[in-house]
């Protein structure tokens, strides 16, 4: 890295520091869930909703960092508080709109023996609680974004 490079890193705050890593973070979580949505991006329109809304994180999101001091925490946080609204409706799309079912279906992973499908088909149906990862984006992103 260059110098000014590194001196510029060294000058951030500890939320920006942090505000940065989870816009990499959102970055990769993009990589993944194109990967994991590739056959349902052509079934559901709502299937598009995380990559809409990662890519509108990572490039708003990237500009606004650079403008902390001049309005762009405002922006980050209003970007981080969408991401608790995504992360409300995937939970919801990936249960079938039921998402307390889902949460019970979950729990019983705990009581089935390792190995066991605990009664449900693997691959059958979304992984109900992984749209939770957005709330956890959410919430990390506001507590890095409050004034103080």
């Amino acid at each position: 890295m260059t110098r000014a490079l590194v001196e510029r890193l060294r000058a951030l705050t500890l939320s920006e520091q942090v505000i940065a890593a989870l816009l990499g973070g959102a970055g990769l979580l993009l990589v993944e869930i194109r990967f994991e949505h590739r056959e349902a991006l052509g079934e559901t329109w709502h299937a598009w909703l995380p990559l809409g809304y990662l890519a509108l994180l990572l490039l708003a999101g990237g500009g606004a960092l650079i403008y902390y001091h001049r309005g762009g925490r405002k922006v980050l946080g209003a970007l981080f508080g969408l991401a608790m609204v995504i992360g409300a409706l995937g939970l919801w799309f990936h249960s079938g709109g039921h998402p307390l079912h889902a949460l019970g279906q979950v729990a019983t992973a705990w009581l089935s023996s390792p190995g066991s499908d605990g009664g449900v088909e693997i691959g059958s149906q979304p992984p109900a609680l992984a749209p939770a990862a957005f709330i956890g984006l959410g919430l990390l992103g506001l507590v890095s974004c409050r004034k103080g």
